[in-house]
């Protein structure tokens, strides 16, 4: 359903099921899944952000049931970058959320009020940033992981952590947000305790890496928590 008052070029691609409230801007390249809401005054598909880069031929493609609040900012790829923005299904972008070129947003990940990530970021599914949080460019932020409202990330944040602080630092396993993806207990019990192996424990960080994957690494959320801390490239807090 759209709205007559909606703005919608011509080459934008919308599943019947999708809902486009009064004034908001769909622009090129952009595929819609079935069943997004885009709410009044979202901007999807806009420009990347890019000093001379305006992404001509570059593409923005949201998942099924996304949904966009008002003044969202989705812009699609960069040709610098990989030419396309990808957001999977089931997000929720609040108000004056930002996505930024050739990003890569995974399932069910919710982006609360004022929140931005830079281009080429990586997130992985059901992140959760708080309201105002920040993520520099190129960072990856894994699976689960919860960002907390005020928090300014430069470096990759682990799947399953918690992070706060103007620059960040881990603050702990993300718990509450196991629990409510029905992680299991002997999981999140294996989770602590490659945690504080990581990053409370002297020692380098090779070594902890080697020792987790020893005790741990049959279970998958560990293996993967010590997969994403060893391919790193940007560093992760402390």
């Amino acid at each position: 359903m759209l709205d007559p008052k909606a703005i919608v070029h011509p080459e934008a691609k919308l599943a019947p099921s999708v809902r486009v409230d009064p004034f908001a801007v769909i622009d090129r390249g952009v595929t819609l899944g079935d069943d997004c809401v885009v709410h009044s005054f979202a901007y999807v598909g806009g420009p990347p952000g890019h000093v001379t880069d305006r992404g001509e031929g570059t593409t923005l493609e949201v998942g099924a049931r996304t949904v966009v609040r008002e003044y969202v900012s989705l812009h699609r790829g960069s040709n610098v970058g990989s030419g396309r923005t990808v957001i999977g299904p089931d997000c929720h972008f609040m108000p004056y959320a930002h996505v930024g070129h050739d990003c890569r947003v995974g399932r069910g990940v919710v982006m609360t009020n004022g929140s931005m990530l830079g281009g080429h970021c990586e997130v992985e599914d059901f992140v959760v940033f708080g309201g105002a949080a920040a993520v520099h460019q190129f960072c990856r932020v894994g699976t689960m992981a919860m960002v907390g409202g005020g928090s300014i990330a430069s470096q990759d944040i682990p799947p399953y952590c918690t992070v706060a602080g103007n620059r960040v630092r881990l603050a702990g396993l993300n718990e509450v947000g196991l629990e409510r993806r029905r992680v299991s207990k002997d999981v999140i019990q294996a989770l602590r305790r490659a945690y504080r192996i990581l990053f409370r424990t002297a020692g380098t960080r090779a070594h902890a890496l080697e020792r987790v994957r020893a005790e741990f690494g049959s279970i998958a959320e560990v293996a993967h928590l010590a997969d994403f801390v060893a391919s790193s490239r940007r560093g992760i807090p402390r």
